[in-house]
């Protein structure tokens, strides 16, 4: 009776207080201009995360300030509201799972509890859910998974506004872009448009769907494109270089890629719409700065730094995986000879996956075009084949079944495979999977090993 009694309790404790989202309450605050906030959450792992988040709406709430934190939300509709059942990958998942389902039955329970930090820098327990939780510049939301199962677990930080946002908190500021132009940010841009598949993918992590107003039409395609399946709530998933239609969206900050159209970047200027030009994209060095880049200019410095910092994760624990393996000799080879040398990101993936990429053998540039008498004197030990092999059920068997590539060790040895272009050809955060899918392939005992011990 005790441990039913006990988790009654729990549970309508949770339900009316930590993370009942319902009505927005009216005493929200009155101006309309973006606010900052902080957000600090602490899951299982009891390693806490800070966010900077702006939010732009009339009556920002913490439901707001959560959402815009980027991270995976899973909540459920009931007769009270709706309830937050998981951060991450902590908590339970509906339908298969009750929101409270390690609250079920016995005396242990774990759920999201919500707090406010208060001026004293405490953490006071919301009485309210967090939709009904109006928030104003300058508050410190905290969301903290409560597991009595664990009574020694640290207790959620109390982190101030200026620690968690910092610098991040100044506007105006002034960023120079892969141009070397002063690009001066009045306010963080809350409508962004981005024309280039890199930046798409980029700013989908850093400011999340609520903030980009619209992304290119290459966004869309999953053979290209890491982000095809996280568009739904993005307004314009059709962008290019098209000036007219880039202004007629009225964005507050435009990114273009150098490559695109120069005549675009002043025809915009012409128009006053803040532009950013992103310029370098071949290296891993490069797609870093861009990343902080365009942390800079949205206010969201730590979520870039956090992307960088899971990328160097990454990267090392395949440098760690392939230690002391012998160098493979590897081309990627896409149909019509397509393939790329140094100063190329295929380039640096395969070297940072342990392998010699055979075009750097040859003086051809960083994008050449090959023949297959190319290929047959290289004669690879592993071909990685991508780039749309159109209309091919089976890329490798077209491969190895052609007549001119049947003598390749590659071939007779069975070491050709189709890799992820999307893994391969992107210039975002994205690039360390092509740089495992390649280790894997080059080396799959010694990385499983890794994998497994970890």
């Amino acid at each position: 009776m005790r441990r039913f009694i006990l988790a009654g309790f729990i549970l309508v404790g949770l339900l009316i207080g930590a993370v009942l989202i319902d009505t927005i309450n009216s005493n929200a605050q009155e101006s309309d201009d973006p606010i900052q906030v902080g957000v600090v959450v602490q899951g299982a792992d009891n390693q806490p995360q800070t966010f900077c988040v702006t939010l732009d709406r009339e009556e920002p709430t913490g439901e707001d300030a959560l959402l815009a934190t980027g991270l995976n939300i899973i909540a459920d509709k009931g007769p009270m509201g709706t309830t937050v059942c998981r951060i991450e990958g902590d908590g339970c998942t509906p339908p298969s799972e009750h929101c409270f389902c390690q609250c079920m039955g016995g005396d242990a329970c774990a759920y999201w509890a919500y707090f406010h930090l208060t001026d004293q820098d405490t953490w006071e327990y919301s009485p309210m859910g967090a939709a009904n939780s109006p928030v104003k510049q300058g508050d410190v939301e905290g969301w903290w998974w409560r597991d009595s199962t664990n009574p020694d677990a640290p207790v959620l930080p109390a982190i101030p506004f200026e620690e968690i946002c910092g610098e991040q908190g100044t506007f105006p500021r002034t960023v120079i872009d892969g141009l070397g132009r002063e690009v001066t940010i009045e306010v963080p841009p809350q409508k962004i448009a981005s024309a280039a598949l890199g930046s798409d993918e980029i700013l989908l992590s850093l400011v999340g769907p609520e903030r980009l107003l619209g992304v290119t039409y290459f966004a869309e395609d999953p053979a290209i494109s890491n982000i095809a399946d996280q568009l739904d709530a993005i307004p314009h998933t059709d962008l290019s270089g098209n000036p007219e239609y880039l202004i007629s969206l009225e964005a507050d900050l435009v990114i273009l890629a150098a490559y695109n159209n120069p005549a675009a970047l002043d025809q915009l200027l012409d128009a006053n719409v803040p532009v950013f030009v992103l310029a370098e994209f071949n290296t891993i060095d490069e797609i870093r700065t861009n990343i902080r880049l365009l942390g800079q200019v949205t206010g969201e410095e730590r979520k870039a730094e956090a992307l960088i910092k899971d990328m160097n994760t990454r990267l090392q624990a395949v440098q760690d995986a392939i230690t002391d393996q012998e160098p493979v000799r590897v081309l990627y080879y896409e149909p019509g000879g397509i393939t790329y040398g140094p100063g190329s990101t295929v380039d640096e993936i395969i070297s940072l996956a342990g392998g010699i990429n055979v075009v750097a053998e040859f003086d051809l540039g960083p994008y050449p075009l090959v023949d297959a008498e190319f290929v047959i004197n290289a004669d690879p030990d592993v071909i990685l084949l991508g780039g749309w092999f159109a209309g091919q059920a089976n890329p490798v068997e077209a491969f190895t079944q052609d007549e001119a590539f049947r003598s390749l060790r590659a071939v007779q040895e069975g070491r050709v495979y189709l890799i992820h272009d999307a893994h391969m050809t992107n210039v975002s955060q994205y690039i360390v999977l092509g740089v495992e899918d390649v280790a894997r392939v080059l080396y799959p005992e010694a990385v499983e090993a890794v994998q497994n011990e970890q």
